[in-house]
């Protein structure tokens, strides 16, 4: 579902403020990118996520789209005892095609 940029940093700031473990993926045409960690920095200009040695720092722009979803997942053995059991998706698609999506992350996910 497209959100605002509004929306999608109120979204990331409750991650934020919790220092919740997350996944960030970038894609490009030419390959991807995937970081586990926790947000570092966020404000209306941009979001910096940082993991175990590294780091990746990200700009909003007005022109980017913003998306929501979540995972409806069925209870497994591995995602029982989780509170929340459908964890949330926040996608940002860039002027230049790239994108990045961030999802809470489970210790044992793929």
């Amino acid at each position: 579902m497209n959100i605002s940029k509004a929306d999608a940093i109120a979204h990331l700031a409750k991650w934020y403020k919790a220092q919740t473990e997350i996944r960030a993926v970038y894609r490009t045409i030419t390959g991807n990118l995937s970081l586990i960690g926790k947000i570092k920095e966020l404000s209306a200009s941009g979001i910096t996520i940082t993991g175990d040695g590294c780091e990746m720092r990200l700009f909003f722009r007005e022109t980017s789209e913003y998306d929501y979803r979540d995972a409806r997942q069925l209870d497994t053995e591995a995602n029982r005892d989780r509170l929340n059991k459908y964890p949330t998706f926040i996608g940002v698609k860039f002027s230049n095609r790239d994108e990045v999506e961030v999802s809470e992350f489970f210790p044992g996910q793929n």
